[in-house]
């Protein structure tokens, strides 16, 4: 899909939640292969791309859509107030816990008033701690290689993350960047099964008892305990 130019179910969402639009400024940090900056590009924003890996950035020049940085996302080299909407996906859980917040401080700094912090992470830190240990044995009896696929992305995430969040722990990581309560609203997205796409889940999704569990919890407040992708969205 993304040699043929096409997004993710996940990236078509947090472009969907973009909304990029001729004029706008925006700046994506962490932007991996970079099909997220040119789809934003294509709709006439004017984009601009952050990423600490040189690999990355040498990937994401070959589109030719966005101005390409190579730099640091807990010290954005922009000045203050020039962007319209910051997206960051997948990119707060691998700082610290403090350096999750100065990031979040970073792209409060660089965005014009008025202007939208993006934030996705994931996994849910109370569905992985406090759900997954319970219910990966009651899905192993359904659909082994899922969980075994599941554990084996766990594993992963433990190597190379280093504090994940809860919906609270996100909410305080706004607050003490400085975004007001009036300003900040942390979610759960309600599509625990990412819509049965996901290559983990897929198989899993198919069965009758778990797309009614995915139903009834994709709503609050269990949708806080069952749902594995947060977002953060604050307005300057």
């Amino acid at each position: 899909g993304y040699r043929r130019g096409e997004l993710s179910a996940l990236r078509r969402k947090h472009l969907a939640m973009i909304s990029p639009a001729p004029g706008m400024h925006l700046l994506e940090i962490g932007f991996a292969r970079g099909e997220l900056l040119r789809a934003c590009a294509a709709a006439g924003a004017r984009v601009t791309g952050l990423d600490y890996s040189s690999a990355a950035c040498a990937i994401a020049r070959t589109g030719g859509a966005a101005r390409i940085v190579c730099g640091d996302c807990q010290s954005l080299p922009f000045a203050n107030a020039v962007f319209d909407c910051v997206f960051a996906g997948d990119v707060i859980e691998h700082q610290s816990q403090e350096g999750g917040v100065r990031l979040l401080a970073e792209m409060r700094r660089v965005l014009r008033p008025g202007g939208i912090l993006l934030v996705h992470t994931t996994p849910n830190r109370w569905f992985r701690r406090m759900i997954w240990p319970w219910l990966r044995h009651v899905a192993a009896r359904m659909d082994p290689a899922a969980v075994a696929g599941m554990d084996a992305q766990f594993a992963v995430m433990d190597r190379v993350h280093l504090y994940e969040y809860s919906p609270a722990a996100l909410n305080t990581a706004a607050r003490q960047a400085g975004f007001a309560r009036a300003m900040r609203r942390v979610w759960v997205d309600a599509d625990l099964l990412r819509g049965g796409g996901h290559r983990l889940t897929r198989e899993l999704a198919r069965r009758a008892p778990v797309r009614l569990a995915g139903i009834v919890g994709g709503h609050p407040p269990l949708a806080w305990l069952l749902g594995n992708d947060l977002y953060l969205r604050c307005k300057r």
